[in-house]
């Protein structure tokens, strides 16, 4: 039996999930969860199989989380779950443990089959993201001119960055938290396939965003 537990902050994805899986005989979900610390309260008396983790959690960074739970818990698989498909999500959840990269709009089929997958001790990737790492790996045209949709907070504060704010002013400034905008700095690094800020605000300059 492959017991599944689910991290993500959206319950409908949670709900559509568990609806997907419920008639297969061999899945299970046995909990799902819209924070991580919710999901570490249960690990322990569940012992799920395969973790679905979001990159994206109020109470988490995904990337972060991932590297952890495989610290803690290396008997479970980790498959990330996200909208993102930005190649610096997806090769950091890989660098982190995860065995798998999902976007949110998987079929029930191909959900199936990747947690089969992994399961039998196999790594899955979807076409759709081989295609977006080999477009990477190769230098395409298409993926060298690619820029990232930003949200406008994002944007906002991308530009304060810019301007050399620190995480408390760019806080203060727009009434959120420090953890916040760390949140929204991560976000926008693994977005633009950088490492750090300075790699940030130098392809954010290359690709016309500030």
């Amino acid at each position: 039996m492959i017991k599944v537990s689910i991290v993500d902050d959206h319950t409908m994805v949670l709900q559509g999930i568990q609806t997907m899986l419920q008639n297969e005989s061999n899945i299970q979900v046995i909990g799902a969860y819209d924070k991580a610390v919710h999901f570490f309260d249960d690990v322990n008396k569940n012992e799920p199989t395969i973790l679905l983790l979001d990159i994206n959690l109020p109470d988490g960074n995904g990337i972060e989380l991932c590297k952890e739970i495989g610290l803690k818990y290396p008997d479970i698989v980790i498959i990330a779950l996200s909208n993102y498909s930005e190649p610096g999500f997806i090769k950091n959840m890989l660098r982190n443990g995860a065995k798998g990269y999902l976007l949110k709009n998987t079929e029930k089929d191909e959900l199936i089959l990747a947690l089969k997958e992994v399961y039998a001790g196999n790594t899955y990737l979807p076409r759709a993201v081989q295609q977006i790492l080999l477009a990477e790996s190769i230098g395409s045209p298409t993926q060298t001119r690619f820029v990232p949709k930003l949200t406008r907070r994002e944007k906002e504060v991308l530009n304060l960055i810019a301007n050399e704010h620190t995480s408390q002013e760019i806080a203060e400034k727009l009434c959120v938290s420090p953890k916040t905008v760390e949140a929204h700095r991560n976000n926008l690094i693994q977005k633009m396939g950088a490492r750090n800020t300075a790699g940030l605000i130098k392809s954010a300059m290359e690709k016309g965003l500030i």
